[in-house]
C-alpha cells in the first residue's frame, strides 16, 4: 500500500467557505498590521490562492502530531479542507 486517501462528495462547497475565512482571516491581520503601522488599509490591490493540495508532494498528510502515525489518521469522518490566500493591500495615510 502506497498511500490511503480520504474524500467528500461537499468537497468544492468546503472548499468555498475555507477561501472565505482565509480571506477574512488575512483581511484580519492586514488591519492589525496597518493599525501597528498608523495607516488604513485600501482596495485588494493582489489576490493569489495557494492551493493547499498542490503545496508539497504529499498524497497523504496525518492529523496527529509531530508527522507521526496516531489512531486519528485513519479515524472515519476525520478529513481536513483547507484553504490558504495571499492578499495585497494599497494603504491610505490619513
Amino acid at each position: 500500500m502506497e498511500a490511503v486517501d480520504f474524500d467528500v462528495t461537499t468537497k468544492a462547497d468546503m472548499r468555498a467557505e475555507a477561501r472565505r475565512q482565509a480571506v477574512a482571516a488575512a483581511r484580519r491581520k492586514a488591519e492589525l498590521y496597518a493599525e501597528a503601522a498608523g495607516v488604513r488599509l485600501g482596495a485588494v490591490v493582489h489576490i493569489d490562492d495557494a492551493d493547499p493540495e498542490n503545496v508539497g508532494h504529499e498524497r497523504y498528510r496525518g492529523h496527529g502530531s509531530g508527522g507521526e502515525a496516531s489512531a486519528q489518521d485513519l479515524a472515519p469522518g476525520h478529513v481536513v479542507v483547507s484553504a490558504a490566500v495571499i492578499l495585497s493591500f494599497s494603504i491610505t495615510h490619513d
